[in-house]
């Protein structure tokens, strides 16, 4: 009997061992104690992730709607609609936090006119070409996506100033950011930022000549032209360097430069504005946009060291092309009129440290469909989804694919995918 209650003591203490063993261990194992002992011992906190903030841009070239578009949308007496030409194109502008493009006719109404000029037009009248157009075309725009237009081009002046402010105010009522034209003084001197996310993404637009409609004197604030007027190769840009400066110091974090400029009809920039670009690069753009040309032309990198030793990389495109015009071979000398680049960026900005990047690039071909309606396709959806889809046949198709390959061999041409920075998704 004594031996049954001695191995029933000792049984008794094995099992107070095991139970203060185990609270031992569980005090000493906290979850929250680091993986690593090497860092627990040394006391190193782990480094918090990065607070990245992203925002994407989209943008495409210039829309001047030719009497042929404004007579196929007029729906009957003044009525128009203008939202099949963009049905396609709509969901690439729709998911972009920024949609932008250069609008190169007034929407000022039919009322007011410029040496006699008025209604709504698309073509010589005289000789003048003047572009203005119904005000239900940038409601199909605003429906589609785009919400930031570009005023600063040749075709600004069309109605004369007092149409310009009828425009502006007109897309404003709407919704649309505008930057290279302005209404006063007042507005001239601020500078044109949007915030989305966090991110002020500054923008300062020029171009190189308003067709020889000349801004009155007094009146110089309504649309940013660059001095020395007209020259496309943009050999003086003193303002153009100081808006991009005076941005930097209003706080945005990035600079985009609009310039209108370039020759049109031709494939390549002149020297002298990939000269501009540098300049404008250093001064503190972080990407130049710009259109003019009529076609796409080459794209290129531009990377500057910065005060700290980092590199800063800038995408200069130096045309977008054409978006939606009448423009066609053979009115025009080559049919690549009828496209333009759909340029996709994507910025961020580190919400720590403050600093901002264009951290991706990527781009497609669009074509304007003129036996369409001129619907705006995306080429690459052309391939995937079939030419059926697109009211196309098989030689269609195929004559596209050759235009494709044309255009992304100009785009290329001085390695704009192959050279840039290593940090962007491949």
């Amino acid at each position: 009997m004594r031996r049954i209650h001695v191995l029933a003591l000792l049984l008794l203490l094995v099992l107070v061992v095991a139970i203060l063993a185990a609270v031992k261990l569980d005090i000493f194992s906290s979850p929250s104690a680091p993986e690593d002992p090497d860092l627990f011992q040394s006391g190193v906190e782990p480094v918090p992730e990065p607070d990245i903030h992203t925002i994407t841009l989209t943008a495409v070239g210039g829309l001047y709607p030719h009497l042929a578009v404004l007579n196929e949308n007029c729906s009957g007496g003044e009525d128009y609609d203008f939202w099949p030409p963009f049905e396609f194109i709509a969901p690439y502008f729709q998911k972009a936090d920024i949609a932008m493009l250069t609008l190169e006719t007034m929407q000022a109404g039919p009322e007011i006119a410029l040496w006699g000029v008025s209604g709504y037009t698309g073509h010589m009248v005289g000789s003048i070409l003047t572009f203005n157009a119904p005000i239900e075309l940038s409601q199909a725009l605003k429906k589609a996506g785009i919400n930031l237009y570009s005023f600063a081009n040749n075709h600004c002046m069309d109605r004369g100033v007092k149409g310009l402010h009828a425009t502006l105010e007109n897309v404003r009522n709407l919704g649309f950011h505008t930057t290279g034209a302005y209404l006063d003084q007042e507005e001239r001197e601020a500078v044109d930022i949007v915030e989305i996310n966090g991110i002020k993404v500054a923008f300062v637009a020029y171009t190189y000549w308003t067709n020889g409609i000349d801004i009155p004197a007094g009146e110089e604030y309504a649309a940013n032209m660059i001095p020395n007027y007209p020259d496309p190769k943009f050999r003086e840009i003193s303002p153009v360097i100081a808006d991009i400066k005076k941005a930097r110091a209003s706080g945005a974090d990035l600079v985009a430069v609009i310039p209108h400029w370039g020759e049109q009809y031709v494939d390549y920039p002149f020297e002298e504005q990939r000269e501009a670009a540098r300049a404008m690069a250093a001064a503190g753009a972080d990407m130049i946009i710009g259109g003019h040309p009529k076609l796409v032309q080459p794209c290129e990198w531009i990377d500057l060291v910065e005060d700290d030793g980092s590199t800063r990389s800038v995408p200069v495109i130096y045309s977008l092309g054409n978006f939606y015009t009448d423009q066609h071979y053979p009115s025009c000398s080559t049919d690549l009129v009828e496209y333009g680049m759909l340029l996709n960026l994507e910025l961020s900005k580190d919400m720590d440290s403050g600093r901002a990047w264009v951290s991706n690039v990527d781009y497609d071909i669009h074509w304007c469909y003129r036996e369409w309606r001129h619907r705006m396709l995306v080429l690459s959806e052309v391939f995937e989804e079939g030419p059926e889809k697109f009211n196309l046949n098989q030689s269609q198709l195929e004559r596209l694919e050759k235009k494709y390959r044309e255009n992304v061999e100009i785009i290329e041409r001085y390695g704009f995918t192959d050279n840039r920075p290593s940090y962007m998704k491949r």
